[in-house]
């Protein structure tokens, strides 16, 4: 939901051109080629040490451009060289290229396309589920961006210390109140009513009139959001979730009990092995599956059809339990979903939406973070926002995706076949920035200082793209 909403209000005040396109410049240097390297590789080669060896940008940028050109299916290349470049772009006050190249990023590379950003077991999920999403905690880690925040920002985002988290808030909250009342004691009284009339344009449609003053029913939290997350990692001797290698989160948005994690682990065997040994988790009686025979399967078969219990904890009134469907994947899921998942597994059918099959095979291969959301699930979303959300052109779904080396890459992608409704939609959101003030949107700390709205060249898409520097990333997390 916060995406959504995040989406709408840069929709509301992001910057659009229609025709303008990413092109390279005309000066190509040539180099040698090392033996048995390719024409890629040898441009990603002589790009990286122009930029990191003898700090040269001007042929950095050739190299980087060429590379583009080329095009080759090595997402990783690309991936890194289109960072690279975006970031020399800015170094030289290229802003308009940087922006070009990035809306260019789910096109660039995308041949070898592949589901294997989310863990193998991901397709056992049953077709109710209508959202995901996925963080790869070991490719954040290795990041440049990662290394430069503060480590109050890093525990923010991950810590199982609620009284830790509780304070990293209070002080975030301060901290962004403050700055906003430095930010209105220097405007004199009409850019001030300047200024809430702009905040308010933002806030447009955000739920009907009728609902003002209505308390919301408190929603039912998924396993994995309700401390199941908090709960297996304390259950397998682990600090929280930055703990795992990669995890996924998965629900049906209009029935959160419909809800299972998977989490990729280092060493999964030995730690359930002690999880056990300590009483923290409890071995079930191996099950019985329709239409199979289990004494007839392999021990590694048998192995993904175990059961445990995590002791201690509940959701909605019932046991959580865990599953290992895959070699070092652990699927953690309310007991009611379990057999299901088991005679899945058993059977090898793949049961995951159709749609979110199909969302999945257009994501880069090297993203830290995806968010995938169905139709279905995105319509839904959309009616809750009332007049903003019926402006929308009526979507085919919704794909968040972020890429981060030394700093990081959010990119939006709302599928859509009402192409003159997205169109009319980013004409008016560039019209109501024709007076916006450039200044609050110039800062690389501000989150939308380096936002981009743009439309597909055949009308299918809406697209936002935004790079995050370290300090904008903090600055989400603890408020400046």
């Amino acid at each position: 939901m916060f995406v959504l909403l995040l989406c709408c209000s840069a929709l509301l005040s992001g910057c659009w051109n229609r025709e303008a396109v990413w092109e390279a410049t005309d000066a190509h240097r040539s180099s040698v080629v090392r033996p048995g390297e390719s024409e890629a590789d040898r441009l990603y080669r002589h790009g990286r040490d122009c930029m990191d060896t003898i700090e040269r940008d001007d042929c950095a940028i050739d190299y980087f451009e060429q590379l583009i050109e080329l095009g080759p299916d090595r997402r990783e290349l690309i991936g890194d060289a289109t960072f690279r470049l975006v970031e020399l772009y800015r170094r030289h006050d290229k802003a308009e290229s940087a922006t070009l190249l990035l809306r260019k990023f789910w096109e660039l590379g995308m041949g070898r396309i592949s589901a294997g950003v989310v863990p193998h077991s991901t397709r056992f999920a049953p077709e109710t589920v209508t959202t995901l999403f996925m963080v790869d905690v070991e490719r954040l880690e290795q990041s440049g961006l990662h290394r430069a925040l503060p480590q109050d920002a890093k525990d923010m985002m991950f810590t199982c210390d609620q009284a830790l988290r509780e304070r990293l808030g209070e002080q975030a909250k301060a901290r962004r109140e403050a700055k906003e009342q430095a930010k209105l004691a220097t405007m004199t009284e009409k850019e001030r009513e300047d200024y809430q009339r702009r905040r308010k344009q933002l806030r447009f449609g955000r739920g009907d009139d009728k609902s003002k003053g209505k308390s919301k029913p408190k929603e039912i939290e998924t396993v994995y959001s309700a401390g199941g997350f908090c709960k297996l990692a304390a259950a397998l001797g682990l600090a929280d979730p930055r703990d795992f290698e990669k995890f996924l989160g998965a629900s049906n948005h209009a029935d959160q009990r419909v809800s299972l994690a998977i989490m990729r682990i280092d060493e999964l065997e030995a730690k359930l092995a002690a999880a056990a040994e300590a009483g923290h988790i409890v071995a079930e009686p191996m099950p019985q599956i329709e239409g199979r025979d289990l004494a007839a399967m392999t021990q590694g078969m048998r192995d993904k059809l175990r059961v445990w219990t995590l002791s201690d904890f509940e959701y909605d009134g019932a046991p959580v339990q865990l599953l290992t469907l895959d070699r070092g994947e652990l699927t953690m899921a309310p007991k009611a979903m379990i057999q299901g998942l088991l005679q899945a597994r058993a059977h090898d059918q793949d049961r995951l939406h159709p749609k979110l099959q199909e969302l999945l095979g257009q994501v880069p291969p090297e993203v830290t973070f995806v968010s995938l959301i169905t139709p279905e699930a995105t319509a839904a979303f959309l009616a809750e926002m009332g007049t903003m959300g019926r402006l929308l052109p009526n979507p085919a779904g919704l794909m968040i995706a972020a890429v981060v080396y030394d700093y990081a890459g959010l990119f939006v992608r709302v599928p859509t076949e009402d192409s003159v409704k997205a169109w009319v939609l980013l004409s008016l959101a560039r019209k109501l920035i024709v007076n916006e003030d450039e200044a609050a949107r110039a800062g690389e700390e501000d989150f939308m200082g380096n936002l981009d709205i743009s439309q597909t060249r055949d009308g299918k898409a809406l697209l936002m793209t935004n790079i995050l520097t370290s300090g904008a990333v903090t600055n989400m997390f603890l408020g400046g």
